[in-house]
């Protein structure tokens, strides 16, 4: 088994997304202002989904970045992350596990899907991946995902385009996928995403709606609901509390006229995650920009 950076972006529609109680006029938010004696900054939340797929989002981002001096994007969006090789004589298959009814539904599902012909083979981990990404707006070098989209209008333009955090940096605080991580996820998990897909649909499709229609607090809500179910998301891969308080003490600390458009993922501008508190308590009147 082989996990790639494609399909790890896959679940970044529920990274740390559990949700809290938050301002009405931050429940459909995914652009913030921040700002402070030195700095106007405006925060925006993405996940890697296709621009194209986002025109009203695109424009108001580009708007913004009209507005502002320089662009800050997290992490380099072309960095490759490592990925996990295993022994398919060491994965566990999920498929035998699940019930008749959920086997069949599950055939149906992936009957079109790359996986079509390995369907039996496939762990609960890899299974996840392919039921909670689909339908899914795919990027590519061709449609660009909106956070790319934004940091190449910027160069465009002739705004300076940097990240907030370097390459190395990003690599060290990656946890390696473990076999054990991969064979966690049982049929359960499994029968529950199924049943999930028979509320809303396709997962993947799902979370974009939510995102074209800016629902922040929805999307929280039901990213809390997967991950309480056990489902293995990014937090798991990353050290998540270290890269938050690098990204903050990076923003708190840009030198004063900044004045950035910065791009970081919506999970770290929603939920219990969410650096904007820790903004407002060093100086910072954060505002969603409606």
């Amino acid at each position: 088994m082989h996990i790639t950076r494609r399909q790890f972006a896959a679940l970044a529609a529920v990274v740390i997304l559990p949700g809290m109680p938050r301002a009405a006029d931050e429940e459909n938010a995914l652009f913030w202002r921040a700002k402070s004696p030195a700095n106007d900054h405006v925060l925006f939340g993405y996940v890697r989904i296709r621009a194209d797929s986002f025109p009203d989002i695109v424009a108001e981002g580009k708007r913004l970045v009209d507005q502002s001096k320089t662009v800050l994007i997290d992490i380099n969006p072309g960095l490759t992350l490592s990925t996990a090789k295993f022994k398919n004589s060491d994965i566990k298959p999920v498929f035998a596990g699940l019930t008749p009814s959920d086997q069949d539904e599950f055939k149906t599902i992936l009957s079109t899907s790359p996986a079509k012909g390995a369907i039996e083979k496939l762990s609960g981990f890899e299974a996840s991946l392919l039921l909670i990404g689909e339908g899914q707006h795919a990027f590519g070098p061709d449609a660009p995902s909106i956070g790319l989209a934004l940091a190449k209008y910027g160069v465009s333009i002739g705004r300076g385009v940097k990240t907030l955090v370097a390459d190395g940096e990003m690599q060290a605080l990656q946890k390696p996928l473990t076999l054990e991580t991969v064979n966690s996820l049982g049929p359960d998990s499994i029968s529950y995403l199924l049943e999930l897909r028979r509320r809303i649909g396709p997962i993947g499709a799902y979370f974009d709606e939510l995102y074209k229609a800016r629902k922040s607090a929805e999307i929280a809500g039901l990213g809390e609901e997967i991950t309480g179910k056990g489902i293995v998301t990014p937090t798991n891969l990353i050290d998540a509390d270290k890269l938050r308080a690098l990204l903050i003490e990076r923003i708190t600390n840009l030198p004063a006229g900044t004045n950035a458009f910065i791009i970081l993922p919506i999970g770290l501008l929603n939920g219990p995650h969410s650096m904007l508190g820790e903004l407002r308590s060093r100086g910072a009147e954060v505002s969603a920009i409606d």
